[in-house]
């Protein structure tokens, strides 16, 4: 699929306003000394430089100032190792591959694990969609680059780990932002927050519409986010988390052809006009967490639920409008006991996550955007059950190792209610164990070396369980689990000057990988198959100077060689070919200013190289470079 760059501006109406007790506290942008960050994506708060992984984490400024806050890339394009795709797609979503994995799906994330407070927003099979997730509700994104599925399951390519706001300072504060922008930009969002005694508490709503850069690519929605956090005693606390999203209507233009962009890189695809191409989409979620927390003993459960209608119509006729009911609850808990180990720090950090799928799905004829005759009709369940543990130790004042391992198991169920074309009930059940080891050398007392070996798997998703390019009944029994092994070298850390440094050097071998494909007799179509074997051998580099407290300068290089190095694409050998969807080179420069006394100036220059499209490399995306600049 051609990627588009759309740049368009905005203009930011803000007012804020502090009620009763005393004045809010706002975000600083005093001179002071710069924090040492902690992040909990690894499942324990850590300093981020003694994790023996590539680890970034970005804060609240610089997700929210100076950007339109429509999409989750905007923040996160200075992160190596990270590319977006789909920004302004709102029926395909942010398309988000790390290290490659996830470069590939059809629509939504695959290959990387998301989380909202904690709580998993990727379904027990794999599947992830953020757009119930609005970036004005967002403090701070952590993002764990490479192999974790002794953390998290079927997580190959890392983890997006985002943590949303909560009441700050005494009283209350209420913000509105209006915002107007090209293309019929419309958003609009409200921010009340507080604390009142024991009571930490935030609620957000927004309301966006947008017609769109290209024809055909309207949408609207509207979004109620809450956060409330009680106080039960000096170590202990509950929180209680809700989400309300709803999209009336999201239009999809499509793919085009090289030659149709050259033409019109606004058109659509004639097919998605012809069928109206698009989507519903009602979602609720909720959770209760309770933390528990002594001096040598930390305890957290978490119960979580999601409800999810949907509704969409397809560029084909022949089942091309799908409909589904999703429930999907879920529950994990987590302990963390310090301890000593011969006489040294240690630290265990062990869990179960349990997780539940249950999509009623229905499938009708789309007849140029009507609803034609039904053409299935059955329950979908996917469960899956990760006991996980993993062991921290510092075996001398300079040198810590980790070691963990996770063992999944995950089932899928269909029963089919449709007995036209004869009973496609099914079942499958794939299991694996993932390990990591890891060191972290403390090279002297600002500049850390870290490696970590690790395996991985990931399962293909219902979807793509059930799309048999045979017409078989029940699920694609040729379709099994991608398998990877990653090798790791890292530096980082902040030299005596005050650059900050994280570099980082991997490679990983991959068998069964997973690819999508197309074929004549369903265009529009997307069925999946196991490649042979694949190599990422891959350079990330991030360099930040902070010349004064208000002032950030950032540099970010990604180096990616990715190659299949077996793979018989239905007897085509594409053995030695580009991993398709993945630039070679990719590169940002950012200035953040943000001074005392409130006023800011952002600046980005970012460029992507020209990439491959296809298996056969014979089509390439066209190199680009993108600028950005905002003053307020």
């Amino acid at each position: 699929m051609l990627i588009y760059g759309v740049i368009f501006a905005s203009l930011l109406l803000n007012a804020e306003w502090s009620i009763a007790q005393s004045s809010p506290q706002k975000e600083s942008h005093a001179d002071e000394t710069l924090p040492v960050l902690e992040v909990t994506a690894t499942r324990s708060k850590k300093g981020i430089t003694n994790v023996p992984a590539a680890l970034s984490k970005t804060l609240s400024r610089e997700i929210r100032f100076g950007l339109p806050q429509l999409s989750l890339d905007e923040s996160l394009t200075s992160i190596p190792g990270v590319f977006f795709q789909n920004q302004f797609n709102s029926v395909q979503d942010l398309r988000v591959s790390i290290r490659g994995f996830g470069a590939r799906s059809a629509f939504g994330i695959r290959g990387v694990k998301v989380l909202v407070d904690g709580i998993s927003h990727t379904l027990p099979d794999g599947q992830a969609q953020v757009d119930s997730i609005d970036p004005g509700i967002i403090d701070s994104i952590e993002i764990l680059r490479g192999p974790s599925s002794s953390l998290y399951g079927g997580a190959s390519g890392g983890v997006i780990s985002i943590i949303t706001n909560q009441g700050n300072g005494l009283g209350s504060t209420f913000e509105n932002q209006l915002e107007f922008g090209q293309f019929g930009l419309k958003k609009n969002w409200l921010n009340v927050g507080g604390i009142s005694g024991p009571l930490n508490y935030r609620l957000y709503a927004s309301y966006l519409s947008w017609e769109g850069y290209r024809d055909h690519s309207a949408t609207e929605n509207s979004l109620v986010n809450g956060k409330f956090q009680l106080q039960t005693g000096s170590n202990s606390k509950w929180t209680l988390i809700f989400n309300h999203f709803y999209s009336p209507w999201a239009e999809d233009p499509g793919a085009l052809t090289k030659a149709q962009v050259e033409s019109n890189r606004q058109g659509a695809d004639s097919r998605s006009i012809t069928f109206d191409v698009g989507e519903e989409v009602k979602q609720n979620n909720l959770a209760l967490i309770y933390q528990k927390n002594l001096s040598t003993y930390k305890f957290s459960i978490t119960a979580h639920l999601n409800r999810r209608l949907f509704k969409n119509k397809l560029p084909f006729t022949s089942g091309g409008r799908v409909e589904f009911e999703r429930w999907a609850p879920g529950i994990k808990g987590r302990s963390i006991v310090e301890m000593e180990v011969f006489g040294k720090p240690g630290r265990l950090i062990s869990g179960v996550d349990f997780a539940l799928q249950s999509d009623d799905r229905k499938r009708f004829d789309n007849n140029n955007g009507t609803p034609g005759d039904k053409t299935l009709d059955r329950l979908e369940t996917v469960y899956n059950l990760g006991p996980y543990l993993r062991a921290e130790w510092q075996w001398t004042p300079r040198l810590e190792v980790v070691g963990g391992f996770r063992y999944d198991r995950v089932n899928f169920k269909l029963d089919d209610a449709y007995l036209d074309d004869g009973d496609q009930s099914d079942n499958r059940t794939l299991s694996e164990l993932s390990g990591t080891v890891g060191s972290v050398l403390h090279w002297n007392e600002s500049i850390n070396l870290y490696t970590n070996v690790t395996t991985v798997f990931e399962t293909p998703t219902t979807t793509e369980l059930a799309n048999d390019p045979e017409g078989g009944s029940g699920f694609n029994n040729d379709l099994n689990s991608q398998h990877s092994v990653s090798y790791e070298v890292g530096l980082k850390g902040r030299t005596a000057s005050g650059l900050e440094l994280d570099l980082a050097l991997f490679i990983i071998r991959s068998k069964d990988e997973l690819i999508s494909y197309e074929i004549d007799s369903s265009p529009g179509r997307t069925f999946y198959k196991n490649a042979g074997q694949s190599r990422r051998v891959g350079l990330e580099a991030r360099l930040v100077n902070h010349p004064a407290n208000w002032i950030k300068t950032s540099f970010s290089y990604t180096f990616s060689d990715f190659k299949f190095t077996e793979f018989d694409d239905s007897g085509v050998d594409q053995s030695g070919h580009f991993i398709p969807g993945i630039p070679e080179h990719h590169l940002s420069l950012n200035l953040d200013m943000f001074s005392k006394s409130g006023w800011f100036a952002r600046g980005e220059i970012q460029y992507v190289s020209s990439f491959f499209v296809d298996n056969g490399n014979t089509v390439k995306n066209s190199s680009h470079t993108k600028s950005r600049l905002t003053i307020g």
